[in-house]
């Protein structure tokens, strides 16, 4: 099996685990034993989540499983040392993709599974005794790929029964064979006894070296607990060696133990005892409280003899206290990565292949940390001139906490950093970031994103599986296609960004630079923000950048206000369901007259009678017909179903018009009900999905190309009533046309339908305006295909003009013909 198919095994049974629910039936504290075929050690299993968290399930191996598992239910507390000797395994399916580091985000992404950014996902782990966490190499997945199925089976089977391990009868044991997709399993029930490993590290000094120090009125505690974080190139776990006095809580000595190193661990604390420590405090304490279970061990037998009482305590509130305050600080202060003998700035000044991909992300990865450095320490970003500035009034706390999950704190700081200054002459704070020195590629990318405006993007397509999204460029037209693996598979096409596109390279990176916004609100975001007299140009939108953080603001205003849209049919009625019946004398006769109206088609394989009328000229994008409703006969009564109360009206006036038909009733339902309400035979007839074949597809690109193209003619509210061919008369017009073709929103469904945008800005003489190259940003890597429009039919110059306007035709859009 290639790594590829192990992966995606693994994904696949921890899904159906998940998908089984059994921490609705065990508890934490339960646990189970796995035998596999083959190999002598047993493994301890464990079901998570009866707590409402961290659903999955861990499997503990090594020297001690039983031990180990028995650790993390110890009464007393975790001790020290108990996690730091762990051998185990882990799935945890609780955790969302986006939150995954980039490790694990790439392990899925190998077995061909791109999820959306809040999808919970599978996450594997490995621990072994005295290194980091990592993810589990193919074998390791290989295992937990066949207990998983294991322990499936034997749910299916009723024979997963998890215990205590006190309990009498035992616990019961999967005895595993076979291959991971279908294994053989065979449940057996036996008592384990926690193992014991016996201490054989002679630690120094022996009892006579130590004869000839004072003795001291104190009490020490001693511990070592596991720290946050490692070393580069180290896969030790990081430990600190703490000597705090009781009393006054004064640190005597704390220093870094990598991989449980109790050699190590007891060299420090004899130093100490020397007056090697903080304070230079010589001498033996009177008593020493220990958490950890191994020096404790290790040392006691040394310290006793010469009148040192010796306490282990799993859980000491003081050190805990110090370790959690010291993390704080460390997570503050501390570079992203230890030292590790690199050039300045912690990384090499290496020059970067264009077509270094992961370089380049890298880099920019390293830079985005000297941005979000400079957030947590710069007081000048917390003050309220540029807190209102960007955001338009100065509750920053409400800003971070409101759209935290947004990226506002990102936003806020990359404008910052690259556009305020404190006066109209001091520098920001990228200029002194270049001028104090960068690595050569941090520097690249710093003068790029200087060099690029910000603009409002809209989404017209991603790829997750290439990690690619292609935006549209509103303000300032063009196209790029950047490259943000995580982004694009979280994306949606049609939502706007405020952002800016920058060089890295062959590639574009994106940051952002205001919020994200929906679909339908990109046209009222461009109108805002010409309100508030921004100029769509490049140097416009540099020296306006500020005004993209007002979004975040009108955004939440815009979410207060909004209601449901107002639906309505292509008369401009409220769209209301109405199914009304008939009583028919002679439904014969009756049929006969149906087919004799010109307003009525029959649709012979639906058996249906489709009552229509012509298209108008505001609505000459919707076809040749607008159908007005739907009549079939149904035994002796003939039911028409139309969409609105007007329809209803002129319907029911002509149909009781007919021989021998008399109105029955009606009844009305809204037009979007939820399936769950929807008439049990509606619900239970809905038809099989279409099969979208290439030929339908491109008939409905079509159908689409044509109604757009109609639309250019169409008297439109937002243009003052009149069509978009019309407004394009005045540079105002095109500016407003323009906007509205690039905020369109693409049609969704079951086949992608692409806006045909360049066809539309071609025919209104827009191909200028509209071919303009977004700043820094590549070409359409190919035009939109659009299907060639049959020629305009000649109208007369005194004959009404086509467009609906109500002038004759010389003095509407005839003027255009004669100008050109």
């Amino acid at each position: 099996m290639v790594r590829k198919d192990t992966i995606a095994g693994a994904c696949n049974a921890a899904l159906e685990f998940h998908n089984r629910k059994l921490w609705k039936r065990f508890t934490n504290y339960d646990c189970f034993g796995v035998r596999i075929a083959r190999q002598d050690e047993l493994i301890i299993g464990a079901v998570l989540g009866d707590a409402g968290e961290e659903y999955g399930l861990s499997l503990f191996r090594g020297l001690t499983p039983v031990a180990s598992f028995a650790g993390l239910l110890d009464s007393d507390g975790l001790r020290d040392d108990v996690v730091e000797d762990m051998d185990f395994l882990s799935l945890n399916m609780m955790d969302m993709f986006g939150n995954l580091p980039p490790d694990a985000q790439s392990l899925l992404r190998e077995a061909g599974v791109h999820p959306r950014y809040d999808e919970p996902v599978p996450h594997f782990l490995v621990k072994p005794p005295g290194r980091q966490p990592r993810l589990p190499d193919e074998s390791e997945l290989s295992v937990l790929h066949l207990v998983l199925r294991a322990v499936i089976e034997a749910d299916k089977k009723r024979q997963l029964c998890p215990a205590t391990l006190e309990d009498e009868e035992g616990i019961c044991v999967l005895n595993v064979s076979g291959d991971a997709e279908a294994p053989n399993v065979r449940v057996t029930r036996e008592r384990v006894e926690r193992e014991t490993v016996p201490n054989t590290i002679t630690l120094l000094p022996a009892s006579h070296d130590l004869d000839g120090l004072a003795r001291l009125k104190a009490t020490w505690l001693i511990g070592m607990p596991t720290m946050p974080g490692g070393i580069q190139g180290d896969d030790r776990t990081l430990q600190m060696l703490l000597v705090v006095d009781e009393a006054s809580t004064y640190v005597l000595r704390g220093e870094l133990v990598l991989g449980s190193d109790l050699q190590e661990g007891a060299r420090i604390v004899v130093e100490t005892f020397g007056g090697k420590g903080f304070g230079g405090v010589k001498g033996l304490p009177r008593k020493i409280v220990f958490s950890s279970r191994k020096l404790y061990d290790a040392m006691a037998p040394n310290l006793e003899p010469v009148g040192v009482a010796c306490v282990y305590e799993p859980v000491i509130p003081k050190l805990q206290a110090i370790v959690a305050d010291f993390v704080g600080r460390m997570s503050m202060e501390s570079p992203p990565f230890a030292e590790t003998g690199e050039t300045a700035g912690g990384y090499e000044d290496d020059v970067l292949a264009p077509d270094d991909l992961r370089g380049w992300k890298q880099a920019d990865q390293r830079l985005f940390q000297r941005f979000a450095d400079h957030f947590e320490e710069e007081d000048r970003l917390w003050a309220s001139r540029p807190v209102s500035r960007y955001f338009g009034d100065d509750d920053l706390d409400y800003y971070l906490d409101e759209h935290e999950q947004q990226g506002v704190a990102a936003a806020y700081t990359a404008w910052g950093i690259l556009d305020y200054r404190s006066n109209k002459n001091s520098k920001t704070y990228a200029e002194k970031m270049l001028e104090e020195g960068l690595p050569e590629a941090e520097a690249i990318l710093l003068r790029a994103r200087m060099e690029a405006c910000p603009t409002l993007y809209r989404v017209a397509g991603h790829d997750p599986k290439a990690g690619t999204i292609d935006l549209e460029d509103v303000l300032l037209g063009g196209s790029v296609k950047v490259n943000d693996r995580a982004m694009s598979e979280n994306i949606q096409n049609s939502l706007f960004l405020a952002a800016r596109a920058f060089p890295a390279g062959h590639f574009h990176f994106i940051e952002m630079a205001g919020p994200v916004l929906g679909a339908g609100m990109g046209l009222e975001a461009v109108e805002f923000l010409r309100e508030e007299r921004m100029k769509f140009t490049p140097e416009g939108l540099r020296k306006d950048a500020h005004k993209f953080g007002w979004l975040w603001g009108w955004m939440d205003d815009w979410q207060a206000d909004w209601q449901p849209p107002h639906m309505h049919n292509t008369d401009g009625e409220e769209l209301l369901w109405h199914t009304a019946s008939f009583s028919v004398v002679d439904p014969q006769q009756v049929r006969g007259v149906l087919e004799e109206r010109e307003d009525i088609d029959y649709d012979e394989e639906m058996d249906e009678f489709v009552w229509s009328k012509p298209t108008g000229p505001d609505n000459r994008g919707m076809g040749d017909t607008i159908t007005l409703g739907r009549l079939e006969f149904v035994g002796d009564e003939l039911v028409l179903t139309v969409n609105s109360a007007e329809r209803l009206a002129r319907g029911r006036k002509w149909l009781e018009a007919l021989p021998g038909v008399a109105f029955g009733g009606v009844t009305t339902r809204p037009w979007d009900l939820p399936p769950e309400d929807l008439p049990l035979d509606e619900r239970m007839g809905e038809p099989e999905p279409m099969k979208i074949t290439p030929e339908i597809a491109s008939s409905l690109q079509d159908l689409m190309n044509k109604h757009y193209m109609g639309w250019l003619d169409m008297s439109l509210p937002a243009l003052g009533c009149k069509t978009p061919r019309q407004a394009c008369r005045t540079k105002e017009g095109r500016q407003k046309v323009l906007t509205l073709i690039r905020t369109m929103p693409d049609p969704t469904g079951p086949v992608a339908i692409e806006i045909p945008r360049q066809a539309m800005m071609a025919e209104l003489g827009l191909a200028e305006e509209a071919s303009r190259p977004s700043a820094r940003a590549k070409k359409p890597e190919a035009p939109i295909p659009i299907q060639e429009l049959p020629p305009k039919p000649k109208v007369a110059r005194n004959a009404p003009c086509p467009c609906g306007s109500g002038h004759k035709y010389k003095k509407c859009c005839g003027r255009e013909h004669q100008q050109k």
